[in-house]
């Protein structure tokens, strides 16, 4: 709200869809910074949905109504500096760890080797 009365045109900002709009380009700019398929298929479904999320950043294309597209591309310009100041708290990609097994010392009957007879190559035999 405080960016869009330093920055908008004079004329009357109302309503909530800045913050929707904020919300939604947190969850995308999250769902990448943090490369989350689960939380990426959720923000686009979210865009899709809502399919006029888009068009809304644009004024050329509602030239005829008064929206407030500063309040919508504020919203988004705070959503994405919020994903990547939080782009490290909450849910993170789970990494998985292989739990350690003792290592066999060396006079282990495992190690040992049978060893084969190896047999003399003659000389007639080599090529």
């Amino acid at each position: 709200g405080v960016y869009v009365w330093i920055i908008a045109r004079d004329s009357w900002h109302i309503g909530a869809s800045g913050l929707v709009y904020a919300l939604a380009s947190f969850h995308l700019l999250s769902a990448v910074l943090r490369k989350n398929m689960r939380l990426l298929a959720f923000s686009m479904l979210v865009i899709f949905l809502y399919g006029g999320m888009i068009w809304g950043l644009f004024p050329e294309f509602f030239p005829e109504k008064n929206i407030s597209f500063e309040s919508h591309i504020m919203g988004s310009i705070t959503g994405f500096l919020f994903a990547f100041k939080y782009r490290k708290k909450g849910m993170q990609k789970e990494e998985y760890q292989w739990p350690e097994e003792d290592e066999l010392p060396d006079d282990d009957p495992y190690w040992e080797v049978e060893e084969e007879p190896v047999e003399e190559v003659k000389e007639e035999d080599k090529v």
